[in-house]
């Protein structure tokens, strides 16, 4: 006999409230909406009767924006809620007709998605409403693929979302029961969905429902964690997008030249990385096939609680009414979860690229300060390729520094610079100090990139201008250089000497060499070189109060810092080179 899967974690009171506290939640976001909370309803709130058409709608919870997300001015007049993944009850659906008649004469439109449990519920209370003398119409939504071939049609879902946007901009114009009701039938018939989950959602108080290995992924799986049409390798975005809109293409059948409307939804677990990455494959492969995607938006619009997955869908903009539902996406609305807007609207050629002219003049220092004799310029070129080669050789010690307290990534990130100045070295001018400081300070930002690669940019550039101030090459100018670069270090990064840093080797050495001014270049330069070795060392018994490491407990620091390990060692090569030379 299998062991019970565990509970999911949820931040929850009890399994039996949480879809009554997570409507109190919504209302205490946005109180401009009205709760009723023995029926689960959330409506706007009106003191009169505003003459036109409500559009009601709801289901099952879990979905959340879903469904009462979407009750605001311009979309839906009112929600109904279910339990987690079940029907409302038919008297709730009833209440919320009812209420939302008293307040629009024009009567109410009831959307609701093709599940087997909202069939039967809204549709025994609407035909209530009638019964009652209320101008009601209801109208099952069931866009899925995946589902379409059922005697009932496909399952409802994301593709509702459009119909509240739609129906709600029409409602907002003045459009009677009548027209709207059929504008909600003929919508219906150009939308198609399709999805895929990659791992499964558990209900409050549950296990996970269903399992997918790690390599796989379940193509067309429902809202509620119901088994798709299929399951597959997983692949990459684009596959997985070609996968999914080669169905919906078929399905609808697009043809190049057709404008269709594309949502996004995301099922409650997948990244605004992912999402972001899916839309950009939906528009490469919409292009491919000469479709022209008028708007695209995306969001958490019909989750699936924490499943990890998306769902596609298009709504075909016809030639007859393409038009019109455009104008009545881009309709305003008051409504938290409709994410889309102004911005979602094309200006212009809409076209996209760098102006790379842009840094070649603001972004290139010109060659100032003190210039090198043939003897410095290979002196400097000789330091700086010793410091390099010792950056690539001590990877690892670096990376086993850092593994402790930050993700064992400093000896790479340094490497990746002293492999970058080796291949700069190679074609390199030497003459102007200040320009080759400046090469390396871009070096450090675009090859190394990242925290450390900010740091050493800034040091580098501070630097390089205080050289450029200079008017002669001796050692107070580089020590201007160096202090310099200390300086713009504990600005932007806000480390000082004593935080356990790489400014505790440089801060230690500075002052040794500082105060060896006037001695002979091999004896300054030698004991600048063993005050760097103390400084790194000294790091070992510091509290980290700065960087990485000020972010882990202190048990997992029992070593010297990785950063100043580095300059130690960068430092020691250039020093003993310069000093052999002289």
């Amino acid at each position: 006999m299998s062991a019970r899967k565990p509970i999911t974690k949820k931040v929850i009171n009890t399994t039996e409230r949480c879809v009554d506290d997570n409507l109190r939640g919504v209302v205490a976001l946005y109180p401009s909406l009205h709760l009723h909370p023995k029926h689960r309803v959330i409506t706007l709130r009106r003191k009169t009767d505003s003459g036109r058409v409500a559009v009601l709608s709801g289901g099952g919870s879990g979905h959340e924006p879903f469904a009462a997300g979407f009750v605001g001015e311009g979309m839906l007049s009112g929600a109904v809620a279910g339990g987690v993944f079940a029907s409302p009850p038919t008297a709730n659906v009833l209440y919320a007709i009812t209420h939302l008649y008293k307040y629009n004469s024009g009567g109410v439109l009831v959307l609701c998605g093709n599940y087997t449990g909202d069939r039967l519920n809204f549709g025994k209370a609407t035909e209530k409403a009638k019964i009652s003398g209320i101008k009601t119409e209801l109208v099952f939504v069931g866009e899925d693929v995946a589902s379409s071939h059922n005697k009932t049609g496909g399952r409802g879902m994301c593709g509702e979302v459009f119909l509240f946007k739609m129906l709600g901009a029409m409602s907002a114009k003045g459009y009677g029961l009548p027209a709207m009701h059929n504008a909600l039938v003929e919508v219906t018939k150009n939308l198609a969905t399709l999805g895929v989950c990659f791992s499964a959602c558990s209900l409050p108080g549950q296990p996970p429902l269903f399992e997918i290995a790690p390599d796989e992924m379940e193509l067309g799986a429902g809202v509620h964690g119901e088994a798709g049409i299929e399951k597959l390798k997983m692949g990459t975005a684009k596959e997985i997008v070609a996968l999914i809109l080669g169905k919906i293409i078929a399905h609808l059948k697009l043809t190049a030249g057709s404008r269709v409307a594309v949502m996004i939804n995301n099922m409650g677990g997948t990244s605004l990385m992912e999402i972001n990455i899916i839309a950009a494959e939906i528009k490469d492969y919409l292009d491919l096939k000469q479709i022209k995607a008028e708007r695209m938006i995306s969001g958490h619009l019909k989750t699936s609680l924490e499943m990890q997955g998306f769902q596609i869908c298009l709504l075909h903009l016809n030639k007859e009414h393409g038009d019109l539902w455009l104008q009545l996406l881009d309709a305003p609305t008051e409504a938290i979860g409709w994410t889309g807007g102004v911005m979602s609207v094309k200006h212009g050629d809409g076209s996209h690229g760098d102006d790379d002219t842009l840094l070649q003049v603001h972004g290139t220092k010109t060659a100032t300060g003190p210039s090198l004799s043939v003897k410095e310029q290979e002196i400097l070129r000789v330091s700086l390729q010793a410091a390099a080669e010792e950056l690539v050789r001590n990877e690892q010690l670096l990376n086993r520094l850092d593994s402790g307290c930050g993700d064992g990534d400093c000896g790479i990130t340094l490497k990746k610079f002293g492999k970058a100045v080796l291949s700069y070295l190679e074609t390199a001018s030497f003459q102007y100090p200040s320009s080759v400081v400046w090469e390396l300070s871009e070096m450090a930002e675009t090859d190394m990139g990242g925290t450390s690669g900010g740091i050493y940019s800034l040091g580098l550039a501070a630097a390089s201008l205080a050289i450029a101030k200079s008017t002669s090459n001796d050692r107070r100018t580089w020590l201007s250089a160096w202090e310099s670069a200390m300086q713009a270090i504990t600005k932007y990064g806000g480390a000082e000497p004593g935080d356990r840093t790489m400014l505790d080797t440089l801060h230690s050495a500075a002052l040794v060499y500082k105060e060896n001014l006037k001695a002979d270049l091999k004896t300054a330069l030698k004991k600048t070189v063993e005050a760097a070795e103390k400084g790194s060392k000294a790091t070992a018994t510091m509290t980290a109060r700065a960087g990485r490491a000020s972010y882990v407990a202190s048990g997992y620091v029992t070593d010297e810092d990785a950063g100043a390990r580095a300059v130690a060692v960068w430092l020691h090569a250039m020093l003993d080179h310069i000093a052999d030379k002289y």
